[in-house]
């Protein structure tokens, strides 16, 4: 019995503990761009440690997910560095506990690899959609994994439909063997 406690234990901990999940997108709307606030947050309930991504490259000035993208990021540290509209080559760190690590880092920084990617997941994306033809903002989406962002002080939804365009967005997470894929999708 006491084996597989341990044994339990040790699973719980390894699991827990792991980096951070694949994270796949999709856009499906034809008719609008998603532009908004990133983000990652602890695993840990009670630990406010985050981070956001920074805005695209140009044309975008925030983090935009223009529309009918795909796109996947293997973990944090392999955002950036590809020559793509949807690099995240720096991250905005967060830490409360530690203000010291607070501050802006490349996404392949030692410090994203070694203490960020192990400890923070994918929480959250807060964001409205952009009319590609007018350039008129429509709806406001909080969508995310409501555990993970409520570890940074953020309320999510993991499904939510727009109340003026009916456009709806969707989060979740999945496991593929001993793989986590995070999906975010976007609908007409």
């Amino acid at each position: 019995m006491r084996k597989t406690i341990s044994a339990l234990l040790l699973l719980a901990g390894a699991i827990f503990y792991a980096q951070s999940s694949i994270f796949v997108m999709n856009n499906y709307n034809t008719n609008y761009h998603a532009v908004g606030r990133f983000f990652t947050a602890s695993k840990a309930p009670g630990n406010a440690l985050s981070m956001f991504a920074a805005p695209n490259p140009t044309p975008y000035g925030a983090y935009t997910m223009p529309s009918t993208i795909y796109y996947k990021y293997g973990s944090f540290d392999t955002t950036g560095g590809m020559g793509s509209v949807m690099d995240i080559n720096e991250w905005y760190v967060n830490d409360p506990a530690n203000p010291a690590n607070s501050g802006t880092y490349a996404y392949n920084d030692p410090f994203i690899t070694s203490y960020m990617k192990p400890n923070n997941d994918w929480a959250g994306y807060i964001f409205w959609l952009k009319d590609i033809s007018t350039g008129i903002d429509y709806d406001y989406f909080e969508v995310g994994d409501p555990a993970i962002a409520a570890n940074a002080g953020f309320v999510v939804n993991s499904n939510q439909i727009g109340a003026t365009t009916g456009v709806e967005a969707e989060w979740f997470t999945i496991s593929t063997g001993s793989e986590m894929v995070t999906y975010f999708s976007i609908y007409p």
